[in-house]
């Protein structure tokens, strides 16, 4: 009965395939895959139309030929869905790395960038150089300086002044105090400063330092002639010293002390001059005891006085270095008659200035 009943509604089905025409797709109900939209693939019976029908056989036939030229069932993909799945997750990050791209270029990628600090690096004091010092050259030592020296106080000698040059013989300069009835001080000895004795018109300046004077006669050779007691000796002198016709420095003055021998003074700074007026300020009668040379003279020693001048020493002043009128022994024979011929002249043995060339 129930073969009956199959065989009726396949042969109502071809029936309906022969009207209609179009093939018709009949699921295999003995299939375990079920249509659904996930892309497994559902086994399909293509009846063909019933053009290709055979007309010879039966509806039961045909059918049964049908289902035996049914198509190949398609295997199923199984990992269809994880690959869509995929796909959505790659669109969607691709999605949001667009938006994020979009969001920077309109808002113009985020805050500026903040400068990082510039830090300036201390300024490294400059080294310099010190200069080192070259070798200062030597002071140029101080030598006697050669000299012309000059007189219009004393004429016809009694010895020339070119004797207060010579070292190497026992001789002094000699000068007459006047007639005996006048025999004062003041004479003026000029002294030249010389380049070279064969220039002696030359113009020569030198760098003063100090001087030395010897009063009186005393030999300058041992065991040479000395006349020490013959002649006055020159106790206070003063220097004028001039460059050209300029004074070059103020007056200095030297108290002798009638010593017997050189007295040194040393002056209060250096003088740059080309001749010296000397003026013979007082004279006295050398000591029976010769004192002997002093070698400390200089500005404010004990050979080294300011006296007050010419005038007073010529007319006897107060000054408490000068001596009393009267207590002279030379002053009291002045004018009085006195015949004492060691008051007639004064005597210097040597004069010396020291110093160096200004170049």
């Amino acid at each position: 009965m129930a073969d009956i009943a199959g065989l009726s509604n396949r042969e109502w089905m071809l029936e309906q395939i022969i009207d209609d025409g179009p093939p018709l797709i009949v699921s295999d109900p003995h299939s375990d895959v079920e249509p659904d939209g996930g892309g497994a693939a559902v086994p399909e019976t293509v009846v063909e139309s019933n053009e290709d029908v055979d007309p010879r056989l039966s509806p039961a036939q045909d059918l049964d030929s049908a289902e035996t030229h049914q198509a190949p069932a398609r295997t199923p993909d199984v990992n269809a869905g994880a690959k869509r799945t995929l796909w959505w997750l790659g669109s969607g990050v691709g999605l949001v790395a667009v938006l994020i791209v979009l969001a920077f270029l309109v808002l113009g990628g985020g805050p500026a960038p903040t400068t990082p600090p510039q830090h300036t690096p201390a300024a490294t004091p400059a080294v310099v150089a010190v200069p080192t010092t070259p070798d200062l050259p030597a002071p140029p030592q101080d030598q006697a300086i050669p000299f012309d020296p000059t007189t219009d106080s004393c004429p016809g000698g009694p010895t020339s002044p070119l004797a207060l040059t010579d070292t190497a013989t026992d001789s002094a300069w000699v000068c007459s105090r006047g007639p005996q009835e006048s025999q004062l001080d003041g004479q003026i000895l000029r002294v030249k400063f010389l380049c070279d004795r064969s220039r002696p018109d030359a113009r020569c300046s030198y760098m003063l330092n100090s001087l030395a004077v010897t009063p009186g006669w005393v030999a300058k050779t041992t065991g040479g002639k000395d006349e020490w007691l013959q002649h006055r000796c020159a106790t206070r002198m003063q220097f004028n010293f001039y460059n050209g016709d300029q004074l070059a420095a103020d007056p200095f003055f030297l108290d002798t002390n009638c010593v017997h021998g050189p007295v040194p003074a040393t002056l209060p700074g250096k003088i740059l001059a080309s001749r010296v007026d000397v003026m013979i300020l007082h004279t006295e009668r050398p000591p029976a005891g010769p004192r002997p040379s002093t070698t400390d003279a200089g500005p404010g020693g004990d050979s080294v006085v300011a006296p007050p001048g010419l005038v007073d020493s010529l007319l006897g002043s107060a000054d408490p270095a000068a001596p009393p009128p009267g207590t002279d022994p030379a002053l009291a024979g002045a004018g009085t008659g006195g015949t004492d011929p060691v008051d007639a002249t004064f005597a210097i043995s040597q004069l010396q200035f020291f110093g160096h060339s200004p170049n």
